[in-house]
């Protein structure tokens, strides 16, 4: 068993090596995939190969630890509670499964964003002498309701509980089954990195692209 485990820890570390081998050489545009695949569609295989990417220029410390799953939950959890917050708890308790069940498919539907690159080019990087950084022209692609209602936070309150609930539960079939899709253009950005000869891309953590993302989605529709 000893000599099993020790070959099996070889072929991994062997996994390892040639995978960095592999990911030194990343395009941009290769990179961003990575990112995007990681925090918009929350793929772990995808979380895993950034962090095998990022580690031989960041370091352990600066690699992603998180579970998506969770991070996901979370983010149902604040919406929901935020959507909430200015109701009578009576009502909010009655509402609260609808309005996770909304917020879930609300956000489940954004994980299916697509995207098609337009552009990549090279600008001097203006925070940092003798710095570049990769501004990828990108066109976003949601897929959203034809006629999504949108909610004013005085309609809410004028609601009865049950009105609400109806409410939400035909937001949830409309987001469910999108009619349309509609394109978004933004400019992402890549930080270069010199590394032993190598030079490596990253964004400078997620929220660049996550606040993008939502901000834009969100707009979509309404």
């Amino acid at each position: 068993m000893k000599k099993l485990g020790r070959i099996l820890l070889l072929m991994t570390l062997f996994c390892a090596q040639n995978f960095f081998a592999q990911t030194k050489t990343l395009q941009p545009e290769q990179v961003f995939a990575l990112y995007f695949d990681t925090f918009v569609k929350q793929d772990e295989q995808a979380l895993n190969k950034l962090n095998s990417y990022l580690l031989p220029f960041l370091g352990t410390e600066n690699t992603y630890r998180m579970d998506l799953k969770k991070s996901y939950h979370q983010d149902v959890q604040y919406l929901t509670t935020l959507f909430l917050a200015d109701l009578p708890k009576e009502k909010a308790d009655v509402c609260k499964k609808d309005a996770e069940e909304y917020y879930n498919t609300l956000l489940n539907n954004l994980k299916n964003t697509r995207y098609t690159l337009k552009s990549v080019r090279e600008v001097k990087n203006e925070f940092a002498a003798n710095s570049f950084v990769m501004e990828l022209n990108v066109d976003l692609i949601f897929s959203v309701p034809e006629k999504p209602v949108g909610l004013k936070p005085v309609n809410i309150k004028r609601m009865m509980a049950g009105e609400l609930q109806n409410y939400l539960k035909k937001q949830v079939k409309a987001f469910s089954e999108p009619g349309k899709e509609v394109t978004v253009q933004q400019i992402f950005r890549l930080y270069q990195v010199k590394k032993d000869g190598n030079t490596y891309y990253w964004n400078g953590g997620p929220q660049e692209l996550v606040w993008k993302l939502n901000d834009s989605y969100f707009k979509s529709f309404n």
